[in-house]
């Protein structure tokens, strides 16, 4: 196709193709409509057409964490990139692997009405921005975007002016060269893994804590024979949910959003070895989960040693490679757990003062939060594919609904941002075809990104969406309850969800008791996309989520009496 190319939107789809992009997620503009057409033409990429910018991002960006390939999307200039601005924060947040394709107004034109300061809106969000304003260069600009990404470093931004995307390619520009994987990163240290495992087996309590730096396979295989060698408990960040899930050390999410047994462990163990996390105070509840004893902190990123959480240990390397070069020292060992430092059955117990157990009677109505996401999960797959908004509602969503493969399961809040698991959805969904995806989300996160409905119809799409309805916005009703103020404006009279999606074409089951639960008994013999519009209780307060919301006040409260 090389041959080919002879003007830079050729070369870019050359890129795209030499890439192996297989998708793209669009809204279609005067900006990249060439683009758009002539990559749907013989490249053999499917495009699905977003119905706002910020779907379209935020479907890239549920392809990539689902696929574990670039997501890749594409907008026109002006609004169409303004509108990306919460999608391309929360990829930036997750450090997910999204290519966006974004043309910008013409060169020299500065009356254009879409004209404005692109580069600073781009870098503002935390992306990687590559301008593209030499014709000659579009290979080597291409290039930089997918090795970005494909460094694990976050969504990156293409940005050529349209004059340039038509320009003529110059004489000798040649072909283009795929971005090369990054390196592997150095092994550690032997003298500081020697220290590591020195602690680790003088230690009396000791305990892990896993991260996504930990990828399942053979890396995960490493941690679990570490643990028992040290006959060590195993706690997960919320990103890393499921890793280790099957093996008998393992505890589940540490911090408020997950198992309060596994804090709890970790609180009391006299050496924690951190691999691959970041150890941020949502992870610790606030630190204290990692202030009880020594601190070995092992990341391929020496910047992320310590940056949250102090370390007394720091190793840089590969999480999973240093694992094993710790079983390969500690040996074949091993030793009895110390007293009163077991390891309970099951993966992760309640957190202390969270309302796990309910009891209702069958025509109680409306549900308990917590009722409605232990039905879901009873119903899933094993193999299931979770996403999950951001609000009040998803903390019992996250402490309840249970995982097996962090590749499988992904939340939407790294940005603080609701309204984005729809998009998520509907990109896992195209990176795993014919697999079916749920998606648990809020009324108000549903009618913040209503629109997309109509993308899931019309690609058919298999998405189970889990509205958790309470009427309004639960977690602003709370905090307003809990400063003593009227709660009145955070109450909304909102449509029949379940017409709504009706109107889409969307199959919908209205769930407004406990026994209208056993609705979702029909969940296994569905096709295509199925809404469940779960009444839910607006009353229970999620202690957990109470706490978090707590601690993001105080940082205000303290940030803003700091001299």
């Amino acid at each position: 196709m090389s041959e080919d190319v002879e003007d830079v939107t050729g070369a870019v789809v050359a890129a795209l193709v030499a890439e192996d992009t297989d998708v793209i997620f669009a809204l279609m503009g005067d900006g990249n409509v060439d683009l758009l057409a002539r990559t749907a033409t013989g490249t053999g990429i499917e495009l699905v057409h977003a119905c706002h910018e910020q779907g379209a991002v935020a479907m890239a960006d549920g392809y990539a964490r689902f696929s574990g390939r670039p997501g890749v999307a594409s907008v026109t200039h002006g609004p169409g990139l303004s509108n990306t601005a919460t999608s391309l924060l929360t990829a930036a947040a997750a450090r997910s692997g999204v290519v966006l394709l974004a043309p910008d107004t013409p060169t020299g034109d500065l009356e254009h009405p879409q004209r404005f300061d692109q580069r600073g809106f781009v870098e503002a969000a935390g992306a990687y921005f590559r301008p593209l304003h030499r014709p000659g260069t579009v290979y080597t600009d291409t290039a930089a975007v997918f090795r970005h990404v494909r460094a694990g470093k976050g969504p990156a931004v293409l940005n050529a002016p349209t004059d340039v995307m038509l320009a003529r390619l110059p004489a000798g520009t040649g072909t283009y060269e795929p971005a090369a994987a990054p390196p592997s990163p150095p092994p550690p240290d032997p003298r500081l893994v020697a220290e590591a495992a020195a602690a680790l087996t003088a230690a009396r309590r000791p305990a892990i804590l896993v991260g996504r730096g930990v990828a399942p396979g053979g890396g995960a295989a490493a941690v679990g024979e570490l643990a028992d060698l040290l006959a060590a408990p195993i706690a997960t960040t919320l990103k890393a949910k499921g890793l280790l899930a099957h093996h008998p050390r393992h505890l589940g999410v540490a911090g408020g959003l997950g198992s309060g047994r596994a804090g709890q462990v970790l609180a009391e163990a006299d050496c924690v070895l951190v691999l691959g996390a970041s150890a941020n105070q949502w992870t610790t509840d606030g630190g204290t989960a990692l202030s009880g004893g020594m601190v070995v902190h092992v990341d391929r990123d020496g910047e992320a040693i310590g940056r949250h959480s102090a370390a007394d240990l720091g190793v840089v390397g590969d999480a999973a490679a240093t694992a094993g070069a710790l079983c390969a020292l500690i040996g074949g060992t091993g030793r009895p757990a110390p007293t009163g430092w077991t390891v309970p059955d099951g993966p992760g117990r309640p957190a202390p003062g969270t309302d796990q157990s309910v009891a209702a009677a069958p025509d109680t109505s409306p549900v308990h939060p917590r009722l409605a996401v232990e039905a879901l999960d009873a119903v899933l797959p094993e193999d299931r594919l979770v996403v999950v908004d951001a609000g009040h509602f998803g903390s019992y969503a996250q402490q309840t609904l249970r995982s097996w493969d962090p590749r499988r399961y992904a939340f939407t809040h790294d940005f603080g941002a609701i309204g984005q698991a729809l998009g998520v959805a509907i990109g896992a969904a195209v990176a795993r075809p014919g697999e079916r995806v749920t998606a648990v989300l809020g009324d108000g996160c549903l009618m913040m990104s209503l629109s997309e409905l109509s993308t899931a119809v019309r690609y058919r799409l298999p998405l189970t969406l889990f509205v958790m309805n309470d009427g309004g916005y639960g977690q602003e009703r709370h905090s307003l309850t809990a400063k003593g103020l009227p709660d009145t404006e955070a109450w909304h009279a909102w449509p029949d969800i379940g017409e709504v999606a009706r109107g889409f074409g969307i199959a919908a089951h209205c769930i407004r008791s406990v026994r209208d639960l056993d609705l979702l008994q029909t969940l296994p013999k569905t096709t295509g996309p199925v809404l469940f519009d779960v009444h839910i209780d607006p009353e229970p307060r999620n202690p957990a989520f109470a706490e978090i919301a707590s601690r993001l006040s105080g940082a205000a409260l303290r940030q803003t009496s700091s001299p």
